[in-house]
């Protein structure tokens, strides 16, 4: 059995999660598929349905773990959607590792991926696509899949409120923060490369 206090914490950092991705997508379509044309998975034709369709389905996701997590409703086919969401894009980021294609935006953050996405020699300002997002995505797949798990029955305390307010933003730093230790991680592999070959030349 799950304590509650634990669901309505990830709940309310899946809610966050998804719902700033989608009004980033929202925010800038042009930009997000510029993301999806450098992953180079779906086909041409499939890329409209793809922009219109994915801030949706995270949109609608992110209201469900939010009622989750604010009135205690469990939806066991929430977690498992956002399982499948979350796998969906892990597989594309390790298909393209696969490919030797790091060097592409992730799409994390944002940033001035239309432009530099598909540029191999422009890799500034952007989150590249590394084993640290797998390890990222696949233990935000493990969190979700957690909250399948029925919860226990128990009344919820000032305390546990205050918990839960502590630890939901502890949880935006803490994914913020791993966020950008990757961007700075790629930063200095490129600004070492970028050294190599002048020293080279």
């Amino acid at each position: 059995m799950l304590d509650p206090l634990i669901l309505r914490i990830i709940s309310l950092g899946f809610a966050l999660l998804f719902m700033t991705a989608a009004l980033h997508k929202f925010g800038d379509k042009p930009q997000f598929r510029g993301i999806l044309e450098a992953y180079q998975i779906l086909p041409s034709s499939m890329l409209g349905f793809a922009v219109n369709v994915i801030p949706v389905v995270e949109l609608l996701l992110g209201v469900a773990w939010i009622l989750s997590g604010l009135l205690f409703l469990h939806f066991q086919l929430v977690p498992l959607l956002s399982a499948m969401l979350l796998s969906a894009y892990t597989l594309s980021i390790g298909i393209n590792l696969l490919r030797g294609r790091s060097y592409i935006d992730c799409g994390c953050g944002f940033s001035s991926m239309a432009r530099s996405a598909k540029n191999r020699s422009d890799t500034t300002g952007i989150q590249q696509l590394s084993s640290g997002l797998l390890l990222r995505n696949c233990t935000l797949i493990a969190t979700a899949l957690i909250t399948v798990i029925s919860p226990t029955l128990r009344e919820m305390v000032f305390m546990d409120y205050l918990s839960l307010v502590t630890a939901t933003v502890a949880f935006v730093l803490l994914y913020g923060a791993f966020n950008q230790l990757l961007a700075n991680h790629n930063a200095i592999g490129a600004w070492r490369n970028t050294s190599s070959e002048d020293s080279h030349g």
